[in-house]
Parts: structure tokens; C-alpha cells; sequence
């Protein structure tokens, strides 16, 4: 690459649902007002408008069984199932192919009873810890086939919480089968662990063997959006402040600066509980300020590369990109 690759991770989108809502142990916002439990398609639109105008690139999930409350292919409890399509073909006709598209495992929530499609007690990250390879992949290629099902090609997936982080290594290897016998594909990628305040944060090869490579990629920012599902305010002053933790109005400082100088890669952070602000969107604001900034002031040094790309750079240059310590 000749520029310094920046992505925008954007982790638990699901066609209308609220999949943090679901999962939250909590009804309200810290601030007391009652959480909601879907988001009107407009955001969906508004969110595009800002990848657009601004040129993002990055990972965008889709949760396969959002909640456990159906699948997207077919049906979601209390949704209109038009409503669901017209979300599935905006992600198609306007983040495609910017975004890489993967899944979120299958439901954010409860694990599921693959035989009976059923959840089980446990959340899915509880569930994760200590399964095997020959567990781990068909629970996998469940979420990467309802992708396909809805017309996508996805060649990686994202962990909810830190699924599979006690069992890494089986984890990696369940990811790289599991994206093989869905796509045919010898590579592919998958997001677990973040890499904040860590000097030349990158991407690393996680699998390389028998032909087929896995690319760990790592968020190196916090998700500072997040802060405004648990605000009502929506003014410029408050938006400009948010926007100010990634980077500032001259590009002096700020997550992002702070990742360009140290050597590493900005892979920026966020929700999509944090862009819709529990319904405000004024996390989407916060975005499409973040991202002016950024190509304003370093727009002759970085480009937005969606997670395919970063995936097939690091691996045709795999013995550049090894395993980070993790003590």
C-alpha cells in the first residue's frame, strides 16, 4: 500500500432490530431513557449518505438471527419482513462493495442449538470458551451460509463480545474451515481484539498453512461514539466534543492521530448502537465529522480500505504481519 490504510469497524448492525437491546441486561440509558428496540430504515439511509459523501470504507456486520427473534432470510419476530428486505438491499446497493459484509455469529444473544435452531441458556460468548475446533466450525458456517442465503459473499466474521478468545487457536482454525466450505475462498479475516494504545497497531497472519491464510484484524481505536447512546444532547458543541476524541478540528490530536504517529493502522471502532444513539442518529453526526476531519488533514497520507482489501495485502506479505505477544 502507498498510504496508510484507515477502516471503520462497524460491529452488531441487524435489519431493524436492536441487537444491543436485546442483549443490554438493562432497559434505560444511563441517563434514564428507556432504551429502544428497533431503528426506522431512514438511519440505515442516513448512515450511507455519510460513507458516501466521505469516501468509508471498512467491516460492516450482520447479525444472521438477530436477538434470537428469527432469521433475516426469513423472518423477524414483530417485523415487517418488508421492512427487513428494503434494509438488506440498502446494504447491498450502497455499502457494497466498500464495506466487507460478514457475520456477527449467528444471534449476539443466546447461543443456538444448531439441530433445532433453538437457544440454549448461555450467551454465545459463554458458550465459545471452551469448544473445539470441530464445534466451533459448523456453529460458524451456519452464520457465514444465512449470509449467503440473503446474497452475500462474506469471506470473514467478527466475534460478539470476545467469543472464542479463551480457545483462539481452535477458534482460527473453525473461522478458516468454516470460510472455506461456504466460499470456496483461502482466505479470510475476522475481528476479536483490539489493539488500543499499542505502538504500529496492524493486522497480523493468524493461519497460514495448507494453503489457505486468515488475517487477524484489530481495532486500534475505542469506540468514543458510544458515549451518545447515553446522551439526549445533539448540539454542534456536543458533537464537535465526540468527534474531538478521534480527532481534532486541525488534526493535531486525537485516537486516530495518535495511531498515524505511532506507526500503525487507524481501524476506527463503533456500534451501530452508537450511530443510532438510541434512535437520535447523532452518532452518524459524530462519524461524518470524524471523517472530514480525517481526509482533510491526512487525506494526502491515508485511504479508506474495506477489510477484503487489508485481508489480501497482509496476505501476500504474510511473513511481515506476524502474531503480536499478547502478555
Amino acid at each position: 500500500m502507498t498510504k496508510i490504510p484507515v477502516s471503520l469497524i462497524v460491529d452488531d448492525p441487524a435489519p431493524c432490530i436492536s441487537v444491543f437491546y436485546e442483549h443490554a441486561n438493562t432497559a434505560f440509558t444511563k441517563d434514564g431513557r428507556p432504551l429502544v428496540p428497533t431503528y426506522p430504515n431512514e438511519l440505515l439511509n442516513r448512515f450511507c449518505d455519510v460513507t458516501e459523501k466521505y469516501g468509508i470504507k471498512g467491516k460492516f456486520s450482520i447479525v444472521p438471527m438477530p436477538g434470537n427473534k428469527g432469521y433475516i432470510a426469513t423472518g423477524l419476530d414483530g417485523i415487517d419482513q418488508k421492512d427487513v428486505a428494503e434494509w438488506l438491499n440498502t446494504v447491498k446497493e450502497r455499502l457494497l462493495p466498500a464495506f466487507s459484509v460478514g457475520p456477527e455469529m449467528l444471534t449476539h444473544h443466546k447461543a443456538v442449538d444448531l439441530a433445532t435452531g433453538r437457544p440454549l441458556e448461555m450467551n454465545e460468548r459463554d458458550w465459545a470458551m471452551d469448544k473445539d475446533r470441530a464445534t466451533l466450525t459448523p456453529y460458524i458456517e451456519k452464520a457465514l451460509s444465512l449470509l449467503k442465503e440473503s446474497g452475500f459473499s462474506p469471506l470473514g466474521v467478527t466475534s460478539p463480545w470476545d467469543f472464542g478468545i479463551e480457545v483462539e487457536a481452535e477458534y482460527e482454525a473453525a473461522i478458516s474451515e468454516a470460510v472455506y466450505r461456504v466460499t470456496g475462498s483461502n482466505r479470510a479475516w475476522f475481528f476479536l481484539r483490539s489493539l488500543t494504545n499499542r505502538p504500529n497497531a496492524k493486522p497480523w497472519t493468524a493461519v497460514n498453512e495448507n494453503g489457505r491464510i486468515l488475517v487477524s484484524i484489530p481495532a486500534t481505536t475505542d469506540d468514543h461514539i458510544w458515549q451518545t447512546i447515553n446522551s439526549p444532547e445533539t448540539g454542534n458543541d456536543y458533537i464537535g466534543a465526540v468527534a474531538d476524541e478521534l480527532i481534532t478540528a486541525d488534526g493535531k490530536a486525537g485516537e486516530v492521530v495518535r495511531v498515524i504517529e505511532s506507526g500503525g493502522w487507524p481501524v476506527i471502532l463503533t456500534h451501530w448502537q452508537s450511530l443510532m444513539s438510541n434512535g437520535n442518529g447523532t452518532g452518524i453526526r459524530v462519524l461524518a465529522l470524524v471523517a472530514q476531519r480525517i481526509n482533510e488533514n491526512f487525506g494526502d497520507r491515508v485511504e479508506w480500505t474495506r477489510f477484503e482489501e487489508l485481508m489480501n495485502f497482509v496476505a501476500d506479505n504474510a511473513a511481515s504481519y506476524p502474531r503480536p505477544s499478547f502478555s
